[in-house]
């Protein structure tokens, strides 16, 4: 009697847990909207396109008038929603939470003068590159010709926007044995303005972005160049719209439209507007 009520006892306890574990699964089988598509239908149901960004200068700023956020890319993302036939709702936030942002579904795309990056590839889909630039040094002009190389950045302060590529280059410098500094902001325009007060030496940043600041500003800063008189580019990348892995249908909107943009000369008025050249 006693080994039956103890069998009895222990399928007990296994029903018991197997129902749990069900009750476990179906709790956490709720997440898996996460991972479901984004298609046109569930976007024009919604009616709105959520934009992450992140404030990168000519691409992004607020106008010191209005207060309204502008740039090439917040015209870029207005298109894309209008072609989508949608309202554009942009959030911002630190650049390094873009992704992240993007891969939990908080927003729908991402348009922050992003490099397309293959680490960055591995968690989001980007469409094809809207924009050609490269990673580049930038010192005030003292040092315009100390520094040619990575190597020059032996014992100097070098600012970098955390989570950026510049920073990713700074940590892979000093892994590397280059005896730098690195100094990290939230804001390039925070790294500059320590650049000329002389409280870093070099800022490591986006070409185009470093271009719009010297000619909004009229800053002496430099553009390092090698000893063939060239910009050095540390990197020579593509920007990209990014949105999240798995929307294929979006994906290939966004980029039948990057591509009409370029057709109908929407591109060149944009580039033209906000870089100061056609391209």
């Amino acid at each position: 009697m006693k080994n039956v009520l103890r069998l009895l006892f222990v399928a007990v306890l296994l029903l018991s847990f197997a129902s749990g574990c069900q009750k476990q699964s179906a709790s956490t089988g709720g997440s898996s909207s996460s991972s479901e598509e984004l298609t046109l239908a569930k976007l024009k149901d919604k009616g709105t396109l959520v934009i992450g960004t992140a404030i990168t200068k000519p691409f992004e700023f607020h106008d010191p008038d209005t207060n309204e956020l502008v740039g090439f890319d917040v015209d870029v993302a207005n298109y894309v929603a209008q072609q989508l036939g949608v309202k554009a709702e942009f959030v911002e936030m630190p650049f390094a939470s873009l992704i992240p942002s993007l891969e939990t579904r908080k927003v729908d795309m991402t348009i922050a003068a992003m490099y397309i990056k293959p680490e960055r590839e591995e968690v989001v889909d980007f469409a094809k590159p809207y924009m050609e630039t490269g990673l580049v040094m930038v010192v005030r002009p003292d040092l315009a010709d100390k520094v040619k190389t990575t190597d020059d950045l032996n014992g100097l302060k070098v600012g970098v926007k955390i989570g950026a590529t510049g920073d990713a280059l700074a940590q892979d410098l000093i892994a590397k044995g280059v005896n730098l500094e690195r100094k990290e902001y939230k804001e390039t325009l925070e790294s500059f303005a320590d650049l000329e007060s002389g409280r870093i030496d070099v800022v490591l940043n986006d070409y185009l972005n470093t271009l719009a600041y010297i000619k909004d500003t009229g800053s002496d800063v430099v553009i390092v160049k090698g000893e063939d008189g060239k910009v050095n580019f540390l990197s020579h990348v593509g920007l990209g719209i990014a949105v999240h892995d798995g929307d294929k249908e979006l994906l290939a909107k966004i980029n039948d439209i990057l591509d009409e943009m370029h057709q109908n000369g929407t591109y060149d008025k944009l580039y033209q507007k906000w870089l100061g050249a056609s391209q």
